[in-house]
């Protein structure tokens, strides 16, 4: 399997150690991964201000992913409920037409071949390769909303998922039961309103601290949200908390 790793916006930033540590793993798990030339997903502002500029922007991606004949993984939800629903709205012939006619500007073609996982799709296949060897630590398994809604777009039952917990018990992690799970962490709310944004985040911190010693992500911005208001828990991207599990 060849796969294009598209890191999202964020991995430049406060989703750096997440975006690195993700593409680590992979490699040590041998698989053939790229990084292309991707543009930003454009998020759902993007979508509100001008639906064609941003699915021409998914397109565009999805084009140069199937150029190398490879399929997509990503660690943002974002991004993946983005080329996800911009592959489900160009399976209509004139949709794809007219957005073509756009991609031809810049000599891309989307014909609709490749598949788009979120990093944790992905590495469930793997966990017999992914052991840790510390069995002692007490973890909650985040999922945050949007990974989750809507439900075409999403990686489990928004009702009750369980496809994170799974990976992390059968990677060796001691995984608690924690009713906020698919919670929002409240992070849309940072700079407009910073108080609500804080108590959000907070009851989540809080439910956590209850049962885990850990509360682990697989959203950026959740990670970010989270790490920013909390003093007394530790919260880490799960991949990057393999890595250093494994090292111990």
């Amino acid at each position: 399997m060849k796969l294009a790793f598209f890191p999202g916006c964020s991995a430049k930033s406060s989703g750096f150690e997440y975006a690195n540590s993700a593409l680590k793993l992979m490699k040590e798990l041998g698989l053939k991964v790229v990084t292309p030339d991707f543009n930003c997903c454009g998020t759902h502002i993007v979508e509100e201000y001008n639906r064609d500029v941003w699915l021409a922007l998914n397109a565009r991606n999805l084009a140069i992913a199937e150029e190398i004949e490879a399929d997509i993984v990503t660690i943002c939800p974002a991004c993946y409920q983005n080329l996800k629903k911009a592959k489900i709205i160009l399976e209509n012939e004139e949709e794809k037409k007219k957005i073509n006619g756009i991609l031809a500007s810049i000599d891309k073609e989307y014909t609709g071949k490749t598949s788009v996982f979120h990093v944790i799709e992905l590495l469930k296949k793997f966990t017999d390769k992914l052991k840790i060897k510390n069995k002692s630590k007490k973890v909650v398994a985040y999922y945050g909303c949007q990974i989750l809604r809507p439900p075409e777009l999403g990686i489990d039952n928004p009702e009750n998922p369980k496809i994170f917990e799974n990976f992390l018990k059968e990677v060796g992690f001691k995984v608690e039961e924690f009713k906020a799970k698919s919670d929002c962490c409240g992070g849309t709310f940072l700079l407009t309103n910073p108080d609500g944004f804080k108590r959000r985040a907070e009851s989540i911190l809080n439910e956590a601290k209850k049962v885990a010693d850990c509360i682990v992500t697989l959203c950026p911005l959740c990670q970010f949200s989270l790490e920013i208001v909390s003093s007394d828990i530790e919260v880490v991207p799960f991949t990057s908390l393999i890595l250093n599990e494994r090292k111990l």
